[in-house]
């Protein structure tokens, strides 16, 4: 049987598909997962020649309901996804029903054998849908039947494929996109087993989190506690342009996003931040606090979301502080004795401590403050060390201390840090 989508396939092509494979690919992945699966398998074989004939993406979540697929798959741009959480790449959240039709980019032809559990008589039912490259604006779908697997799920076949080689879903460049894309969402599911695998391999991405910590956050308001759940992640390289706060319903849908303030500096400190809790079951991102009488949810406006908010920025600012101290400051100091920014010392044991007494200082104060040695030109760095180590070798290192709290916004127990690193050594 066949059916017309309510838009035509010139209409599909100009709204912006995706021409890469590697996002087309996980486009479906998120969509299995979307489907409640907790295992998704890329699938492919290849000849000698590195030659694939299709490649297949397969999830065991509820599959497509056929009551649904005029829905699913006769409407555009306004997709039914029941989703159990929301994507956090920007190339590819939010595209309403269009992900369905990325598989143009690698392939003709896409083939949806899904089974679902039929709700008047409790059967696992199966059928297949569909789609070609050329008519996207029409679908295909065979007649229902009771399946023989008592288990649901979804198989997506893509078939006639062309520009990728079995090399293009082996390559270490595959593998790393799809553990930047879906490491976070692993990683946060750990302890309920989900995986991705290709050809069997399940994917790794632990290579890709440099640090992680998770702890709870107890806000009380009116003798009420709600607790929210932080994981933080730092990255061993970017996974993407900016670094957000991502906050998390109870089934870890992303209700919404927004930047740390960590995001204006060059220090590798790459991180990202996920909130989960019930609070944003009934959260409204953009409701002013004035509409809020007329629902019982909370908006950006509560008390209890800004004391979060302040919360989260604290854990955060010591994050980057402890990375600072442990990393970035001696790679601070490495660059700093390649640039020929330090001072010459002598060999002997004066010069020496006189050079780690430099050292410890400099760390000290990119540690308060990393803005303070960024964005600066070679001169402009030897003559800020320079004048710091003249203060320190004249008597004037509580002048030292003062100037630099009065410059750079610390609090009180980060001033004190500073002034006991300024001390006398």
């Amino acid at each position: 049987m066949e059916k017309k989508v309510s838009v035509n396939n010139t209409g599909i092509d100009s709204a912006g598909l995706t021409a890469d494979y590697m996002q087309a690919i996980a486009e479906f992945v998120w969509n299995g997962f979307d489907a409640g699966a907790t295992a998704v398998d890329i699938n492919f074989k290849s000849n000698e020649l590195d030659f694939i004939s299709s490649v297949s993406v397969t999830d065991n979540g509820e599959g497509i309901d056929m009551d649904t697929i005029d829905e699913s798959f006769g409407n555009f741009m306004d997709s039914i996804k029941r989703s159990s959480f929301q994507k956090s790449s920007s190339r590819l959240k939010g595209n309403k029903g269009k992900g369905r039709f990325s598989f143009a980019a690698f392939s003709t032809r896409a083939v949806w054998a899904t089974r679902y559990r039929d709700a008047r008589s409790g059967s696992i039912l199966e059928y297949a849908i569909a789609i070609k490259s050329g008519s996207k604006d029409r679908f295909e779908f065979t007649d229902k039947r009771v399946s023989q697997i008592a288990q649901t799920g979804t198989e997506v076949r893509f078939d006639d494929l062309f520009g990728v080689t079995a090399y293009s879903f082996s390559s270490p460049e595959f593998i790393d996109f799809l553990g930047r894309e879906f490491g976070w969402f692993l990683f946060l599911n750990k302890d309920r087993s989900f995986q991705i695998r290709i050809n069997g391999d399940p994917l790794r991405y632990n290579n890709l989190i440099a640090q992680h910590d998770v702890l709870l956050i107890p806000v009380t308001e009116d003798e009420k506690e709600t607790v929210f759940k932080a994981t933080f992640i730092r990255w061993v390289h970017k996974i993407g342009d900016k670094f957000y706060f991502y906050f998390l319903d109870s089934k870890q849908k992303e209700v919404f996003k927004e930047l740390t303030s960590f995001n204006n500096n060059a220090i590798g400190f790459y991180h990202s931040v996920y909130v989960e809790s019930s609070f944003f079951n009934s959260f409204y991102v953009n409701d002013h606090e004035q509409s809020l009488n007329l629902f019982e949810g909370s908006s950006r406006n509560s008390s209890i979301f800004r004391i979060l908010q302040s919360r989260l920025h604290d854990l955060v600012r010591h994050q980057q502080k402890r990375f600072v101290s442990q990393h970035a400051a001696s790679l601070l100091i490495e660059t700093f004795e390649k640039n020929g920014i330090i001072p010459e010392f002598k060999e002997s044991e004066q010069g020496q401590a006189a050079k780690a007494d430099l050292f410890n200082v400099l760390k000290g104060i990119y540690t308060a403050e990393p803005k303070i040695f960024m964005g600066l030109s070679k001169e402009q760095q030897k003559v800020n060390v320079g004048v710091i180590y003249l203060l320190l070798n004249s008597n004037k290192r509580k002048e030292l201390a003062g100037l630099l709290t009065r410059t750079i916004s610390l609090e009180g127990e980060e001033q004190l840090d500073l002034r006991k690193t300024l001390a006398q050594p």
